[in-house]
């Protein structure tokens, strides 16, 4: 059974390292513009981020895992076999067009199926990261959800030598395939492959029914608020719905000042009985649905902190591939693969978060760690893309985007590992964090509300590219960004970014401070009558 699932993880690291080849895909093959070619492949990150919120709602409320990971596992398999008839070879005879990659071979049609490959491929990523760590779990319950540290059992279940043998014989073969065709068909292949050995014994599986969603609770909280806002607090919890239910949580929520107009909707109105009033979900909520919807609000700003990290994320699939490209990767007569990169970049995101929890750990010392890190990465890239310009005037290469330049590329292999210890601390402490605060189906929804953020970053790279591109851009000197890598000014934008998140990470800290004084502060009687916020009367 576990194997037919390690069958879709590995089809998954092989379809991955192919699409990280997107962006050299769009700028040798297609010849767009480097902002161009960027902005699609953020795009593409985008959508990865956004949709598993939309997906999480329905295996929560409607389908379950099962449906959704098979649903989504089809989407990858079309998705990749359109990307792979996308190519100019595939469909040269069909569409009577020329088979070789260049821009003149590359019609109106190749480009709608690219595009719609783009989204089923971010469909098919999105169902798979929702689905899959769940879905493993309900095979083995017996194993339990989370283990103490906050990593999912999904990650421990991929992160074995199996896997970690497979990835590297993926990060050094796939390269050597020249043909972009059979670049994206391989993994197609396999990503079908994987698909029918998931399906091979699909009556065997255990389902869990769907049990609702928490945005649907969350949106009743609101409702059955808004519903009694004028009506008095009584002076104690026996008037609250759920008090009971909340008595015996697992992951016992204490009560915050923070909106406790929300605790209007677990009143019990002394006017209808409570069965009465209990079948209307819209108008009565049980305490326990209240304080998850309390700490929802209070850590949205915290959330919001991470459009940040899809800001700098995106760069390991965009700018540092198209800086790779250009440089030597040469050691002696070898030829290293550029998929070394992205495989450093794994082992940051996967080795760093083990090597600090196993020190002194905090996950808010955490985050603001990654922050720092991220500050650390930024500088590092700024300042080996300075030296790799210089190299470029120095041999004359200004305009010309396909020569090596003569440096190794093993100098960017610092800022992919930075990156990926920045994306794993995040994750990893990001888990921590609301593992402490929410039963697993809140902490599954506050993750994907996250990864929104995140994907709505990764949207906003291309916007703050645009803005910083046009101001940079003036009578005297050109902007930073050019039509090739060679002309543009990168450097300057990742100091900008270092510069970004530099600037937020003292209010972070002092937000999440403040957030623990607030937590300790409110440690109150929950029978205690207290006052209500400026929102409630």
């Amino acid at each position: 059974m576990y194997s037919r699932i390690l069958a879709v993880v590995w089809a998954d690291i092989l379809a991955g390292y192919a699409l990280w080849m997107l962006m050299i895909y769009l700028t040798d093959v297609w010849k767009l513009k480097l902002t161009h070619a960027a902005g699609i492949v953020n795009v593409f990150l985008g959508l990865v981020g956004v949709i598993p919120f939309v997906l999480q709602f329905i295996v929560d409320s409607f389908l379950g895992n099962f449906w959704i990971l098979l649903a989504s596992s089809l989407s990858y398999c079309a998705g990749m076999g359109i990307l792979t008839m996308s190519t100019p070879p595939v469909l040269a005879d069909a569409l009577r067009t020329c088979n070789a990659n260049v821009p003149e071979c590359i019609s109106n049609t190749h480009r709608m199926l690219f595009f719609a490959a783009v989204v089923l491929i971010a469909v098919g990523i999105s169902g798979h990261s929702v689905c899959l760590g769940s879905f493993l779990i309900e095979q083995s319950v017996e194993v339990g959800i989370i283990d103490f540290s906050g990593r999912s059992l999904l990650t421990m279940f991929a992160g074995n030598w199996p896997t970690f043998v497979f990835t590297v014989i993926v990060a050094f073969a796939l390269p050597y395939i020249k043909p972009w065709s059979l670049r994206f068909g391989i993994p197609a292949i396999f990503m079908v492959l994987a698909t029918l050995v998931f399906l091979s014994r699909s009556c065997s599986y255990s389902r869990d029914r769907p049990e609702g969603s928490p945005l649907t609770i969350l949106l009743k909280v609101f409702s059955a608020a808004a519903f009694k806002l004028f009506v008095p607090r009584p002076p104690n919890l026996s008037q609250f719905h759920g008090v009971p239910e909340y008595s015996v949580l697992v992951h016992e929520i204490p009560p915050l000042r923070c909106c406790r107009c929300l605790e209007k909707a677990a009143i019990i109105l002394p006017d209808q009985t409570l069965e009465q009033q209990v079948q209307n979900q819209w108008k009565l909520s049980s305490l326990t649905q209240v304080r998850n919807a309390q700490y929802i609000i209070f850590m949205i700003p915290l959330a919001m902190a991470f459009a940040l990290w899809g800001l700098i994320s995106s760069l390991s699939y965009t700018y540092f591939v198209e800086q790779a490209k250009t440089m030597n990767r040469k050691v002696g007569s070898l030829t290293v693969p550029i998929t070394i990169l992205l495989w450093s970049w794994a082992q940051g995101r996967r080795l760093f978060p083990r090597l600090i929890c196993s020190l002194w750990y905090a996950p808010v010392t955490g985050i603001t760690m990654s922050m720092i890190l991220g500050v650390v990465c930024c500088i590092t890239a700024g300042s080996v893309e300075s030296r790799r310009l210089d190299m470029v005037k120095k041999h004359d290469l200004l305009h010309k985007p396909d020569a090596e330049v003569p440096m190794s590329v093993f100098w960017l292999v610092p800022q992919f590992v930075l990156l990926g210890a920045v994306d794993g601390l995040l994750e990893f402490s990001t888990a921590a964090i609301l593992l402490n605060k929410f039963v697993f189906s809140w902490w599954k929804f506050m993750l994907t509300f996250i990864n929104l953020v995140h994907g709505l970053g990764c949207f906003g790279s291309v916007l703050i590219v645009y803005i910083a591109g046009g101001l940079s851009d003036g009578e005297g000197h050109s902007g930073w960004f050019q039509d090739s890598l060679n002309e543009s000014r990168l450097d300057k934008y990742y100091w900008m970014l270092a510069w970004l998140i530099a600037c937020n990470v003292v209010p972070y800290w002092m937000l999440t401070c403040w957030y623990s004084y607030m937590n300790q502060k409110e440690q109150i009687d929950p029978g205690e009558t207290q006052p209500f916020c400026c929102c409630c009367c």
